[in-house]
């Protein structure tokens, strides 16, 4: 207390007394207030001192560094100023390294400062997915369907487009959507030549796919509601279109790839030796200006008939998405303090959007950036599938508004005589 200290500079007969005790402790009230301001004062100057989040606040304006809406309180503003300081300042932002410490540093600055835990530290980046991964151009998986609705007419051209950095490689599922089988089914790529022919028929609700096989990446293989039917394929590299094609099919069964940008895919039923179809598929091998009949729309001599669609068709690709990087951390659990798992909850969907802020505004200029936190998740992949309904069930319907049936023509001790008109 500063009132001893007032007392202790008057002679020692003098510091005794209540009128000298109370002139002393009126001053070293006042003496204590400014030592506690100026303590205060100081402690303002100091970022990791201070208890004020607008002190806190003030002095990281001096960097640029302003609040964010996902933090709940000092110390996960604080986390997160530490976190940017260093990684911009110290480490050169961009870098793989720089990234690993911003990511590290702010994870383990906000659980503390939440009590939480959920993403361990991160030492170093893994090379796989049983650890954290920084991945540049990451893949994305993406599909379309053709068309957009209903069925794949035959001779009928659709686009795809791959907006990846590289070539994608591709798969097709085929499906029966009417009671009438399609036959021979091949699918083209007209913009890289690359066609896939299945020597059988597709009825209703059966599904095709022709995918890379899991063994071999680079060939095709083919499933019929969980049959193996690659053995009936049909593979050309660089297929001809008109009445010399389709060429020579290659000797083994490669798999194609979707090219940069706009994709153009043509289906058509082709005849095969020994596979059904006859009355559907074309019997020799069409070109891109022959079309299905469409009055004042298609030229005479290019058309044939109109067949309805008998399948629909989905294809699904993997592109690698360019000038992206995304951060993977495994945070499949999370701990608390007793009672607090409401608050944790909403914990880590701070950490996960301070993260992704974080990466994003420090990552370079141009680049999309994504922070992932992986739950636990578990897969046991199926090829069961919904095909039909039994027993089946048939229902009659006639006219309405009588109750009795209508009169009808005579006939000998069949009809009543009321209920009869005579011929």
């Amino acid at each position: 207390m500063r009132t001893d200290a007032v007392l202790e500079h008057l002679p020692t007969l003098y510091r005794e007394g209540e009128v000298i005790g109370s002139f002393a402790g009126t001053w070293g009230v006042q003496l204590d207030g400014l030592d506690e301001a100026g303590v205060s004062v100081q402690r303002a100057h100091w970022f990791d001192s201070t208890p004020d989040l607008d002190e806190a606040v003030a002095l990281a304006a001096l960097l640029d560094i302003p609040p964010e809406p996902f933090h709940a309180g000092l110390g996960e503003f604080r986390a997160w100023v530490h976190a940017i300081v260093r990684a911009r300042l110290q480490l050169g932002a961009v870098t793989r390294e720089a990234l690993r410490a911003l990511v590290s540093d702010y994870a383990e600055g906000f659980q503390q400062a939440a009590g939480i835990r959920t993403v361990a530290r991160i030492d170093a980046w893994a090379a796989d997915e049983r650890g954290p991964q920084l991945l540049d151009n990451p893949p994305r998986i993406r599909d379309a369907r053709l068309p957009d609705s209903g069925g794949w007419e035959p001779l009928a051209h659709l686009e795809v487009e791959n907006r990846g950095l590289d070539p994608a490689p591709w798969a097709v599922v085929l499906r029966g959507i009417s009671e009438a089988p399609e036959h021979s089914p091949l699918v083209v790529n007209r913009t890289t030549g690359h066609a896939v022919l299945f020597r059988g028929s597709l009825a209703l609700g059966q599904r095709l796919t022709i995918a890379p096989s899991a063994a071999d990446r680079a060939l095709l293989r083919a499933d019929l509601d969980g049959n193996d039917v690659t053995d009936r394929l049909t593979v050309w590299t660089d297929l001809t279109a008109g009445a010399g094609g389709p060429g020579d099919p290659a000797t083994t069964l490669a798999a194609g790839a979707l090219a940069r940008g706009t994709n153009v895919l043509w289906f058509l039923p082709l005849a095969t030796y020994d596979s059904p179809g006859l009355g559907r598929y074309l019997l020799a091998m069409a070109d891109d200006t022959l079309t299905q009949a469409r009055f004042d729309t298609t030229a005479f001599d290019r058309s044939l008939f109109a067949q309805p669609a008998l399948v629909s068709a989905r294809v699904a690709w993997v592109e690698a998405q360019p000038a992206t990087l995304e951060v993977r951390l495994h945070a499949a659990t999370l701990t608390s303090q007793p009672g607090g798992a409401e608050d944790a909850v909403l914990a880590r969907g701070r950490l996960e959007a301070g993260l992704d802020t974080a990466v994003d505004r420090t990552a370079g200029a141009g680049i999309a950036a994504d922070v992932v936190l992986r739950a636990f998740t578990e897969r046991q992949p199926g090829e069961a599938h919904l095909v039909g309904i039994w027993p089946r069930t048939f229902r009659a319907a006639g006219p309405t508004g009588a109750d009795s049936l209508p009169d009808s023509g005579a006939t000998f001790d069949v009809t009543d005589f009321d209920d009869s008109v005579l011929s």
